[in-house]
């Protein structure tokens, strides 16, 4: 018998539901482009691009209709591809912006394959650079989602697919209640989703290799977020877009981004739900200024994409104290503002994070100045409320404080 003395709050309440009623999810796979590194020879892509399109499984069977209505509209019933689209551009623009109000998000390795240097063992190995492309996407999507079933696309047997699913079996955490993966191959003509896949990977390779001006990074972004990953990788052409920018300052933004990377490296594969979302918020920041702008991102918008794969409800005082103050005290820098968070590229957002922590804290210390200064006039210097040890260093702010104004006055 449930104690009715204790009344659930909402937070317990959406705890409960996201373990009695797991938000499973299915991701659908497609690729663009080949592995050959020989560009010597006509049609060798210069870019390989894959892209999960996820979803939750209690949509499937209405996005799938959706999708046969675009068939329709575009295909005449026919598949959903990329390659059927061709150059004309027009009609892949308008495909695009149809795919906008459905419900699915995106996970994207874009491998540019000229970055690679010559004799590297991921050109000459073409079953290493295959591995370590299963290492990105699984390890991405496992962080999200630890429940998920992966559909791929058999047509054609592609080499991508080949390992992918032997490297899941292999790597993933023993099932349970929340790390569970399931993975199976079906032709893209059973299911409409893949082919979604198809055309948003198709679309992202022809804007990279420059046969289209469609860009469908950026008509896609909020279904993206944090899970674009591109390989190798690499901060030059950020910083080569940024370069001529008055607001952009180099040194700030390199301490900035070595920060972050640092953290995410150090606590890659750790399974505490707080240092997961720390991680994830962090890549959602870095995709959202080296993709997107580089505005600040507002604290609402944050936690409904943290709230996307938490367990337990992420509210704004939860993100601040349990998410972003943790990295601030671990040396990640993160500029704040009344508009939002963002990692900093210039002198200008930390100021403007200082002057923002400085409105909240100036007028509590002048508070903490007067109450001392009272209780010590009043017992003519004999009580001083910071005379606790582990107030020490506030006495010495105050002291020195006290000194300095007393000189000016005089």
């Amino acid at each position: 018998m449930i104690n009715d003395k204790y009344q659930l709050t909402s937070d317990d309440q959406y705890y409960i539901e996201k373990i009695v009623q797991p938000q499973d999810r299915t991701a659908f796979i497609d690729e663009s482009g080949g592995f050959g590194f020989d560009f010597s020879k006509a049609g060798t892509s210069k870019y390989y691009v894959i892209c999960a399109v996820v979803v939750k499984n209690t949509i499937i069977h209405s996005i799938e209709e959706k999708v046969s209505e675009l068939r329709r509209k575009f295909f005449s019933g026919g598949e959903l591809k990329s390659s059927s689209i061709g150059s004309n551009h027009k009609r892949r623009h308008q495909i695009l912006l149809e795919l906008l109000p459905l419900e699915f998000s995106i996970f994207v390795i874009i491998v540019n394959k000229m970055e690679f240097y010559e004799g590297s063992i991921l050109t000459s190995n073409k079953k290493s650079f295959i591995k370590y492309l299963h290492k990105e996407l699984y390890e991405a999507m496992r962080q999200y989602y630890p429940n998920l079933t992966i559909i791929e696309d058999e047509h054609g047997g592609k080499e991508f697919q080949k390992g992918f699913k032997e490297y899941v079996y292999n790597n993933q955490p023993q099932p349970d209640l929340f790390n569970n993966y399931s993975f199976k191959f079906t032709n893209s003509k059973n299911t409409n989703i893949v082919q979604i896949a198809d055309i948003i990977a198709g679309s992202i390779n022809k804007y990279m290799e420059g046969s289209t001006s469609i860009n469908a990074l950026r008509i896609l972004k909020e279904k993206i977020s944090g899970r674009r990953i591109d390989f190798p990788h690499t901060i030059q052409q950020f910083y080569r877009t940024k370069k001529n920018s008055s607001s952009f300052d180099r040194e700030v933004s390199l301490v900035a981004f070595k920060s972050v990377n640092d953290y995410i490296e150090n606590n890659k594969g750790i399974e505490d739900e707080e240092i997961r979302l720390r991680v994830i918020l962090l890549k959602f920041l870095l995709f959202r200024i080296q993709y997107t702008n580089d505005a600040f991102v507002y604290s609402q918008d944050i936690v409904e994409s943290l709230n996307e794969i938490a367990i337990k409800k992420v509210t704004r005082n939860i993100l601040y104290r349990r998410i972003i103050a943790p990295l601030r005290d671990q040396g990640v820098l993160i500029a704040s503002s009344p508009h939002g968070y963002k990692i900093p590229t210039s002198v200008k957002d930390i100021s403007t994070y200082i002057n923002q922590t400085v409105s909240i804290v100036g007028p509590m210390l002048s508070r903490i100045e007067k109450c001392r200064e009272i209780v010590m006039t009043i017992t003519d210097d004999k009580l001083d409320v910071l005379a606790d040890p582990t107030l020490s260093g506030y006495k010495a702010y105050f002291d020195s404080k006290r000194n300095i104004d007393e000189f000016s006055s005089s």
